[in-house]
């Protein structure tokens, strides 16, 4: 979560033929090192195809806050956090994903949870016999909705100086709702062929944070006759979405590190992450 303090001085690039080759996000290393490599068993889904979207979404607040003070009260400097989890008067920022058709096809219903615990939609209404003869993926095209509604926690701590120099410190909390928020998305992946037992599937979710910026400074916080204390601001949504086509697999293997892809850049200053840092215990000893 972005924290900003104030003061005074304060193309998508397309195939050239009708198929498509997967990227699964993983490097082999040049070379095997023990002190690199871990020993893992994993019961899940192969990462067949993947690709990370952001997005940022920019919403104008202004509010007053609940304590007043002198109208004489000078501002020293401002500390500004915001949070779309659910907190105190705060009931959070939820994303939901609609996909609308697949390859111009519509989604087969209901969608099951596969084995990460996401939802994922079953690609095996997708003709792959074409490229199938050609031994590539085939590729499809989602189109699909992208819903935001919700508020956010923005918490404000004033620093200001009494006409006698001494300090007053003010800390509040705003929930502050969203604009509800409808963008249609589309994206590009590839898929294999769907003539296995095991068929390929899709999955897609999404994180969400939130930063709250004074556009003037210190100057977009004001002090009137009455003592209400202003402030005028930019809510930035930073949204991070993956879509993984994936297959389900039972696999003993070796892990180097985690999966890596291509990101777009943006003006955030933070994105979410989609999974937390993995824990594991070195247990090979280096030679005393």
């Amino acid at each position: 979560m972005a924290e900003n303090v104030y003061t005074g001085s304060g193309l998508v690039k397309q195939q050239d033929d009708n198929c498509c080759c997967a990227n699964t996000g993983c490097i082999v290393p040049r070379i095997y090192d023990p002190e690199k490599i871990k020993a893992e068993c994993i019961f899940v889904e192969k990462v067949y195809d993947s690709v990370v979207l952001k997005d940022e979404f920019d919403q104008v607040a202004t509010f007053t806050l609940k304590r007043k003070v002198k109208p004489n009260f000078k501002i020293k400097s401002v500390t500004v956090t915001c949070t779309t989890k659910p907190k105190g008067d705060s009931s959070g920022t939820t994303i939901t994903i609609l996909t609308n058709s697949i390859n111009g096809m519509p989604v087969p219903t209901p969608t099951p949870t596969g084995p990460g615990g996401v939802e994922q939609i079953p690609l095996d209404f997708i003709d792959t016999s074409e490229c199938d003869a050609l031994d590539k993926g085939t590729p499809i095209i989602l189109d699909e909705t992208l819903i935001i509604t919700g508020e956010v926690l923005i918490t404000i701590t004033l620093t200001l100086i009494r006409p006698n120099g001494k300090e007053l410190v003010i800390t509040e909390s705003v929930a502050v709702t969203i604009d509800d928020i409808e963008k249609r998305k589309f994206a590009k992946l590839c898929m294999p062929s769907t003539c296995a037992a095991m068929k390929p599937s899709l999955a897609e979710f999404c994180g969400i944070l939130c930063d709250f910026i004074l556009p003037l400074g210190l100057n977009s916080i004001t002090i009137d006759e009455q003592g209400n204390i202003t402030v005028n601001g930019i809510v930035v949504l930073c949204v991070t979405c993956e879509k993984k086509v994936k297959v389900p697999v039972q696999l003993c293997v070796l892990s180097t590190g985690f999966c890596e892809y291509p990101e777009q850049g943006g003006l955030c200053v933070e994105y979410p992450n989609l999974f937390p840092d993995q824990v594991n215990v070195q247990i090979i000893e280096k030679d005393s």
